[in-house]
């Protein structure tokens, strides 16, 4: 009969293993899913965070990196290739790399609670060219 010390110790590495799994980032392959969740939160501009002032369009979708938090949620930093639309009537997806200024690379941070809550842009920066 294990020892009560021996469940403790397997109980502490496996909340140690949870914790670091729950904060590591790890690189994804964007499925239509991802995109489809991505364009549908930088289209609502409600789903912004206050402290973003960037509003983008998607012209395509070029990396996916995933990332749990230690409350279950999932975020989600998409490297995109995009224009800052200048305003709220033209985020979403874009047409070409044509019609807006400021059109390049760009990391766009979505945060989902769970896959019933509405999804919430967090993070929106234009990358520095190379």
């Amino acid at each position: 009969m294990p020892s009560l010390r021996v469940i403790a110790s397997s109980i502490f590495a496996l909340t140690l293993v949870s914790s670091a799994q729950a904060g590591a980032r790890a690189k994804t392959n964007v499925t239509d899913a991802d995109s489809a969740l991505l364009i549908s939160a930088v289209s609502d501009v409600s789903s912004y965070s206050s402290g973003v002032s960037t509003y983008p369009c998607v012209y395509k979708v070029n990396s996916l990196e995933t990332q749990t938090t230690s409350n279950g949620a999932t975020n989600y930093n998409f490297g995109v290739t995009g224009c800052n639309a200048g305003g709220e009537e033209f985020v979403g997806r874009c047409p070409d790399l044509t019609s807006f200024a400021a059109c390049g690379n760009y990391k766009i941070v979505v945060s989902s609670e769970s896959k019933t809550s509405k999804p919430k842009v967090t993070s929106v920066k234009k990358q520095a060219s190379k």
